[in-house]
């Protein structure tokens, strides 16, 4: 009786050790399967947008004529004061708030 259980504990160690390598080759499978999905997707990019893109960046460094930019500076400073001030209003309305936690 005692040999019919070690036999017995023996296959089912063998059958675990099976059911466990099978499961990792199943999972190398699918690891492979999804690298050559990405490989394939990296493949089909279309590099015309790339080119359009250089171009457009190379005719923005050879910005050459003189233009006065200084407007630009002036909303982008009337932005930020804006932005400052409803900075200053959200504060003053979570200070004057007793429930509100810090």
């Amino acid at each position: 009786m005692k040999n019919l259980k070690d036999q017995l504990a023996g296959i089912a160690a063998l059958i675990a050790a099976v059911v466990a390598i099978g499961g990792g080759f199943a999972k190398y499978g699918e690891l492979n399967e999804k690298i050559n999905v990405l490989e394939n997707a990296s493949k089909t990019v279309d590099l015309s947008i790339v080119a359009v893109l250089e171009e457009k960046i190379a005719q923005l460094e050879s910005h050459e004529h003189e233009v006065n930019h200084s407007h630009t500076k002036i909303l982008v400073n009337e932005k930020q004061i804006e932005l400052l001030q409803v900075q200053i209003e959200e504060i003053k309305v979570s200070t004057s708030n007793p429930l509100a936690t810090n």
